[in-house]
């Protein structure tokens, strides 16, 4: 996975922040990393696209524009973008077995976390402003107004089976790495002893990192747990309906941009970067 540089001086605090006592265990006993929100700006080519690489099946939001579109126990909600703002990932939300808001929120404020409630679970907000919900695992069966949507049937790209990792810029990774620390437990670091450090969120992970300098902290992309597949031709697929593709210097392909710009991944078991065979 590519992700920006640290200083030494930056690696340090930030792993100095990871070891403080507070980092012993989450408030929170999440199951994955339940969907990303994604913000666009053409709602339509958005769908076409995503559905092309997952899959079509997809609901309709009975009282919105928003489409949620499935990627095994988890998905997309996509929605478009506010005027004035550029495509972007709006927010993450990890799930949790056996949902029960009250105990939930006060494990959180017990934490120190504000907790803004909802009708569709809680949400807290990090140090940059990132808003993360907090709700029910697999709440794609929750999305009562919500109802299936047709798609052309064709073959996806990608056979997902969840969602691998979520990657968050912070322009302040120190407290970034106490704010997360308090929802998943301690941080560690991969590869150990190095940076970026990432937070085991259930059978998801969270990585922190910041970003290039001159560059706004945001929640930089998402990765989609898949099948393995073929990634030259998958690039070839991609390229066609106008993302932004490459193969690695290994062969394989890793990270990309959608036609807007949204950067994403895709991770298969035992994929390689850079060598060693690991997920990331």
């Amino acid at each position: 996975m590519l992700t920006n540089r640290m200083t030494r001086r930056a690696a340090l605090g930030v792993l100095g922040a990871a070891a403080l006592p507070v980092h012993g265990e989450g408030a929170l006993r999440v199951t994955r990393v339940d969907h990303v929100a994604l913000d666009v700006g053409d709602l339509d080519k958005a769908l076409s696209f995503y559905s092309r690489l997952f899959g079509n099946e997809v609901l309709k939001d009975a009282k919105s524009p928003r489409r949620y579109l499935r990627l095994g126990p988890c998905y997309l909600a996509i929605a478009p973008a506010t005027s004035g703002q550029s495509p972007h990932i709006n927010h993450f939300a990890v799930g949790i077995e056996n949902f029960n808001a009250a105990s939930a929120k006060s494990a959180l404020e017990s934490s120190g976390l504000k907790v803004r409630e909802s009708d569709v679970g809680l949400f807290v907000t990090d140090p940059d402003g990132n808003s993360v919900q907090i709700w029910a695992d697999r709440s794609w069966e929750l999305l009562n107004n919500a109802a299936p949507e047709k798609h052309s049937a064709q073959e996806p790209l990608f056979q997902a089976t969840g969602m691998h990792h979520i990657a968050v810029q912070s322009g302040d990774v120190a407290k970034s790495v106490e704010f997360y620390g308090k929802l998943f437990g301690k941080a560690i670091s991969d590869p150990p002893g190095t940076p970026p450090l990432l937070f085991l969120a259930g059978e998801t992970r969270l990585r922190v990192y910041p970003p290039a300098p001159g560059k706004p902290p945001k929640i930089d992309h998402f990765s989609a747990l898949v099948q393995n597949f073929d990634a030259p031709a998958a690039v070839t697929a991609l390229k066609a309906l106008g993302a932004k593709a490459a193969l690695s210097k290994q062969g394989t392909l890793n990270e990309f941009f959608d036609p807007e710009g949204i950067r994403m991944q895709v991770t298969y078991p035992g994929q390689s970067y850079g060598g060693a065979s690991k997920q990331r």
